[in-house]
């Protein structure tokens, strides 16, 4: 005779699917998002995630830019992203997929950004510190920035 599943395990297994992030990682859609407490240089970042079994964040939606830009305006800091014009100039592409920002139906640039300001300015960053989530170009090499590494959800994929 099979026994028949508790109520009890259906609320585990509901748990299981909504909160199958890891700890110290944030879900949305099927997402998870890590919110770095540490600053690194961008390079440093892509790096970190990677270390994490995630990627330096790409935004591809305006709901997905919505949820990163509530969370960083609410930790108050600015956030790296994979966004960078470092192989040349002007040229947006998201690191991690290799795709074009011009590609991408979604962006998110403060007015007047980006700006090269100095002519070094190539990797992006989400601005959650006085700002409403807009992305600005910022120098690669600056150590003062936090960072955000995403990685898919996999077990949201589990049903039964």
């Amino acid at each position: 005779m099979r026994k028949q599943p508790t109520l009890l395990s259906f609320i585990s297994l509901v748990y299981s699917v909504h909160a199958s992030c890891p700890s110290g990682w944030l879900r949305h859609n099927n997402t998870c998002y890590h919110f770095s407490h540490d600053t690194e240089a961008w390079s440093n970042a892509v790096a970190m995630c990677h270390m994490l079994d995630g990627k330096l964040v790409e935004i591809e939606t305006a709901d997905e830019n919505a949820f990163l830009a509530s969370m960083s305006m609410r930790f108050n800091k600015n956030y790296w992203i994979a966004l960078s014009d470092i192989q040349e100039e002007g040229i947006w592409v998201w690191m991690e997929s290799k795709k074009p920002l011009s590609q991408i139906r979604f962006s998110h640039w403060h007015s007047g950004q980006p700006d090269n300001n100095g002519q070094n300015q190539n990797c992006a960053t989400i601005n959650g510190a006085g700002d409403d989530g807009h992305w600005y170009d910022w120098y690669c090499s600056y150590t003062t920035v936090y960072y955000i590494c995403e990685k898919e959800d996999r077990e949201s994929e589990i049903i039964g």
